[in-house]
C-alpha cells in the first residue's frame, strides 16, 4: 500500500472494465452482481451477451457503488473490484422485485434529505413466536466447537431483544435448521468454493442457514484463531434467518462483508431486530404504561398487546436523555408510537442519514395516536447513540 494518499487514490480509481469491454473477467463479475441482487436475473443470457460489459452492467455497478458509499462512475475501477472480491455473506444486498431502473435513476439523489434511496434497509417480516428452536444438524470437520459456537451466536440476539432460543435434537419442530453443506447443495444458492461466498440464511419462515464447508473454519470466540471466523459469520445469517437484511454500515454485524473479531450487535442491528420483535405487554386494565430505555444500542421498543381489537389512544413521553458528551446539533431522540397491528402508521417526518427515505422504518412516526387495533408499539430511537441515552414511558388508554 502507498504511503501517499493522493497516489493511493488514482490506484483506486483506476479503470479495470468500463462499458464495451469483453472478456471472461467481466462475465464472472456480471454473475456476482447478478446474484446479489444489483443485475437482473432475467436479461441478456446469450452467448454474444454473457461477457459484454453493456448497459445493464454500468446500472448495475453504480448500484453498488452507491450501496457501499463508493464514488458512483458505473465503471469498474480498483476500489470497487477489491471490495466485489472481498469475502461476504451470499444473500442478496436489493431482494427480487425491487425495480433496478427506477432505482439507477434515483441515484442522483444520494445525499439528498429527502430522496436518498439508499437511506433505508430491507428485511422480511418475523416470526410470530418469540420461543424459537433452532437445530444443528451437522458438524465440520476442522472444528470440535462449532455448536457451541453457534449457541453463542444466538444468544447475542437474545441478549439484545425479547428472543428466547432453544437448541434442539431433531427436525421435528425446529424453526431454524443449521448446517455445513458444500457447493450445488439443493437451495438455489450453490457454493463457490473457499474464499467468497462463506454462507447464506434464509429469512422467515424458512428458517435455514448453511455455512459452506470448503472453508476453513475456527471459533474465534476467545481471539483470533486464524481462518474463518464461524461465531461472527453465525450471528450475522442468523440475524437473516429472524428477519434481518443486509446493513450499508460497515460497523454493523449485517453488513455483507465477512470482519473475523467483530461480535458485538451495532446500533442499527439493535434497532433493526427491536423494530421486528418488540418487548411485549398485555393490557388488563383500561390503561397501561410501558418504561423503555435506550442505551448505547440505540432504540428501545415495547409492544401493548390488549387481547382483542380496541378503540385507544397512544401516546409517548421521554423524559430523561444522558449525553456522556457533548449534546450537540446532531443527537437526537424520539419516543413514536411506531406500529399498530404490525403496520407502520403514518410517518411525520423523514430524510438524511438518520431517518431515511419517505415510507421506511426509519421514519420520524407521531408521537400521539387514536386509532383502532388490537397490539400497540412504541419506540424510542437515540441518534449518535454511543454518546446518548435515553428514558421515557409510553402509555395506552382504551377508549371502549
Amino acid at each position: 500500500m502507498s504511503k501517499y494518499p493522493a497516489e493511493r487514490a488514482q490506484q483506486l480509481a483506476k479503470i479495470v472494465h468500463r462499458e464495451g469491454a469483453r472478456g471472461a473477467g467481466v462475465a464472472l463479475v456480471k454473475q456476482l452482481l447478478t446474484r446479489l441482487g444489483y443485475h437482473p436475473a432475467g436479461g441478456k443470457t446469450d452467448l454474444y451477451s454473457a461477457d459484454l460489459y453493456d448497459a445493464d452492467m454500468t446500472r448495475a455497478v453504480r448500484l453498488f457503488q452507491a450501496y457501499f458509499h463508493l464514488p458512483v462512475t458505473g465503471n469498474l475501477d480498483v476500489q470497487t473490484l477489491k471490495l466485489l472480491r472481498q469475502p461476504r455473506c451470499g444473500v442478496r444486498d436489493i431482494p427480487e422485485g425491487v425495480d433496478l431502473k427506477a432505482l439507477d435513476e434515483s441515484l442522483g439523489n444520494a445525499g439528498s434529505e429527502t430522496d436518498d434511496p439508499f437511506t433505508f434497509r430491507f428485511n422480511s417480516g418475523p416470526w410470530e413466536s418469540y420461543d424459537l428452536r433452532y437445530q444443528v444438524y451437522n458438524g465440520s470437520p476442522d472444528l470440535t466447537t462449532e455448536v457451541e459456537c453457534i449457541d453463542a451466536a444466538f444468544q447475542v440476539w437474545a441478549a439484545a431483544s425479547p428472543l428466547h432460543f432453544t437448541r434442539v435434537n431433531t427436525a421435528d419442530g425446529a424453526d431454524i435448521r443449521l448446517g455445513f453443506e458444500s457447493g450445488d447443495h439443493g437451495d438455489g444458492s450453490p457454493f463457490d468454493g473457499p474464499g467468497h461466498i462463506l454462507a447464506h440464511g434464509f429469512y422467515p419462515r424458512n428458517g435455514r442457514v448453511h455455512f459452506d464447508e470448503a472453508e476453513t473454519w475456527r471459533d474465534w470466540r476467545f481471539g483470533d484463531a486464524g481462518g474463518e471466523d464461524l461465531f461472527h459469520v453465525a450471528i450475522h445469517e442468523i440475524g437473516h434467518a429472524l428477519g434481518l437484511g443486509h446493513s450499508r454500515l460497515d460497523s454493523t454485524i449485517m453488513y455483507p462483508f465477512a470482519h473475523n473479531g467483530r461480535h458485538a450487535l451495532a446500533e442499527e442491528d439493535i434497532r433493526g431486530i427491536l423494530s421486528l420483535y418488540p418487548f411485549r405487554a398485555g393490557a388488563s386494565a383500561r390503561a397501561t404504561v410501558v418504561n423503555l430505555w435506550a442505551f448505547a444500542g440505540g432504540t428501545g421498543s415495547a409492544l401493548v398487546d390488549f387481547g382483542r381489537r380496541r378503540r385507544f389512544l397512544a401516546f409517548g413521553q421521554t423524559t430523561f436523555v444522558d449525553a456522556l458528551g457533548d449534546y450537540d446539533r446532531d443527537n437526537a431522540c424520539a419516543l413514536d408510537v411506531f406500529r399498530v397491528d404490525g403496520e407502520l402508521v403514518g410517518n411525520v417526518g423523514y430524510g438524511g442519514d438518520h431517518l431515511g427515505t419517505n415510507g421506511a422504518p426509519s421514519n420520524l412516526f407521531p408521537g400521539a395516536y387514536i386509532g383502532v387495533g388490537r397490539t400497540v408499539q412504541f419506540r424510542l430511537s437515540t441518534f449518535h447513540s454511543s454518546d446518548l441515552s435515553a428514558y421515557g414511558s409510553g402509555c395506552v388508554l382504551a377508549l371502549d
